[in-house]
């Protein structure tokens, strides 16, 4: 199998998974997406932060929006962006400023599994990826971000049932 290199990429509900890997001396990212797998020659959290900036936003105010919501935890899940109303929401496997984090996308998850590894997160695409992080924690990290996603519907209906009625001229 041939892999792509590119200098950038932006993460939408295309993408699945933002994974580090080691490339020579340095840090880059294994990106998963419901078309094709590429290497990022940037690190996954660098890919985040650029993604948010140019969707609207940036990392720090996803952040503490997902604080406001969860309180003050770590391996919060964020919202990357907002598509015809609905989030984009990624959540992440370890601690978001270590390097052996992975970020996947709440949409593109069918299933997980326990396995001798840890876990086993089946994509969208029917890939399955073996991850090293106990099944219960991969887990909670799940139930987070669909709270967060399920939170976000919630306003998003409410703000559509509170808009004033315009007719048309």
């Amino acid at each position: 199998m041939t892999t792509n290199f590119v200098n950038g990429y932006l993460i939408s509900f295309n993408t699945y998974l933002l994974q580090p890997i080691q490339h020579d001396s340095k840090v880059f990212t294994h990106v998963i997406d419901k078309h094709n797998e590429l290497i990022v020659t940037r690190k996954p959290m660098h890919v985040l932060r650029k993604s948010c900036l140019s969707l609207g936003s940036t990392y720090e105010a996803a952040k503490q929006s997902a604080k406001r919501f969860f309180g003050n935890q770590h391996k919060l899940p964020i919202v990357v962006a907002f598509d015809y109303g609905y989030p984009c929401i990624f959540l992440p496997t370890f601690s978001p400023s270590s390097i052996h984090n992975i970020w996947i996308g709440l949409h593109a998850i069918i299933n997980i599994t326990p396995s001798e590894m840890g876990c086993i997160v089946t994509l969208k695409n029917n890939k399955q990826i073996e991850l090293p992080i106990r099944y219960a924690s991969i887990s909670k990290q799940f139930l987070n971000a669909s709270m967060l996603y399920k939170y976000y519907m919630s306003e998003r209906k409410q703000l559509s049932q509170d808009a004033p009625y315009h007719p048309p001229f």
